[in-house]
């Protein structure tokens, strides 16, 4: 892909019991307004049935150009809610105020164990691998955190091991550069190295984060499988058929 950053096909990943799961389904990447030409025609070369697109409105305004008329499968913008205040205050922020605020690991990790719970939008993706909805993307803006969480969600329903997840989650550390360098765009030269620091840990992809998030989810419901069940409504049989169907 020339313009569509952090693409990737989250096929062949291995499961837990000795099958992986299988190519051309099921993909994920950052946002696709960049796409070339070339680009599209390779996305549509993938017959996707349904493009997920976890950001919200503001994200969506910013960008002029909208390729998925062309890339012809379904729409769904249904943001994945992080429900982190501190992310909320600075969407809102002047930029005068942005200049004072400053983010820590530990405040991404707010998104991180927020993201797993009562998201319609991972609801609508599970929705669609029932339905047989593929193949399928999900992205959002940098296709590293919500993204990232409604891949992870579907490789714990295919029964991939944490490792593994870990995995393919770290491979988004390879556009932390790219994606600090779009944003410092919007940042006057002359305060951008201060400011750019102060908002370092928005760019990162790291273990603690994904940690953070299964602490959460075992917290809440003991056990994968008690969450599966309880935010998705999948019964053992339903994973054992998804399982059938999408590994091999």
């Amino acid at each position: 892909m020339q313009k569509v950053l952090n693409f990737r096909d989250l096929g062949g990943i291995p499961t837990g019991d000795g099958r992986k799961v299988k190519n051309c389904l099921f993909y994920r990447s950052a946002m696709l307004n960049d796409a070339t030409k070339e680009d599209i025609e390779y996305l549509r070369n993938l017959n996707l049935r349904v493009i997920f697109d976890y950001r919200d409105e503001d994200e969506t305004v910013m960008v002029k150009k909208n390729p998925y008329g062309e890339i012809g499968a379904k729409y769904i913008n249904l943001p994945a809610a992080m429900n982190n205040d501190k992310l909320f205050k600075l969407k809102k922020s002047s930029f005068l105020s942005r200049v004072f605020l400053k983010f820590s690991l530990d405040d991404i990790k707010v998104s991180y164990r927020n993201l797993p719970f009562d998201n319609e939008s991972y609801r609508a993706m599970v929705k669609a691998m029932q339905q047989g909805e593929v193949p399928f993307l999900q992205h959002c803006t940098a296709g590293k955190d919500r993204a990232g969480m409604g891949s992870v969600i579907l490789l714990l329903i295919l029964g991939a091991k944490y490792e593994d997840i870990l995995a393919d989650y770290m491979k988004s550390l390879e556009i932390k550069e790219h994606i600090e360098k779009q944003a410092a765009r919007f940042v006057p030269k002359a305060l951008r190295r201060v400011i750019m620091k102060r908002f370092e840990p928005l760019f990162v992809v790291d273990k603690a984060l994904l940690d953070a998030a299964f602490e959460a989810i075992i917290g809440k419901y003991g056990s994968v499988e008690n969450y599966l069940k309880c935010e998705f409504s999948l019964e053992q049989s339903d994973i054992t058929k998804l399982r059938d169907r999408y590994t091999e």
